[in-house]
């Protein structure tokens, strides 16, 4: 019996030298980890932003379009493209709706601002 208890107590010694160094790691870790995910924060901003030059510069070709069929007496086919501009809204309410979640979940970890996207 004396050995059991021996045992109890040296297994309870190792646990209690080895939780603290356990239970720290990973925050540590979260450390080491910062960066990466900063990393990668900052990479969806710049996918997101190019995403939202790409919807700008198609809503201003279309809405350019829309304008000079208009002048020209082609009410009809300027019509069909009010569809398309309110599609590259939708676009960019999307990405921006996106880009305020990507900023929520990484608040205060990453110290990169987020990139502004403008309207149309």
């Amino acid at each position: 019996m004396g050995t059991a208890r021996r045992r109890v107590a040296a297994a309870a010694a190792l646990v209690a030298l080895t939780l603290p160094v356990a239970l720290a790691a990973p925050a540590g870790a979260e450390a080491h980890g910062a960066p990466a995910i900063c990393a990668r924060v900052q990479a969806q901003y710049a996918r997101l932003a190019a995403a939202n030059t790409k919807a700008k510069n198609a809503y201003e070709k279309a809405s350019n379009l829309r304008t000079q069929l208009t002048r020209n007496g082609r009410a009809r086919l300027a019509q069909r493209l009010d569809a398309r501009l309110t599609y590259l809204q939708a676009v960019h309410a999307e990405i921006v709706a996106r880009l305020a979640l990507l900023v929520a979940r990484v608040r205060g970890r990453c110290p990169a601002p987020p990139p502004t996207l403008d309207g149309f």
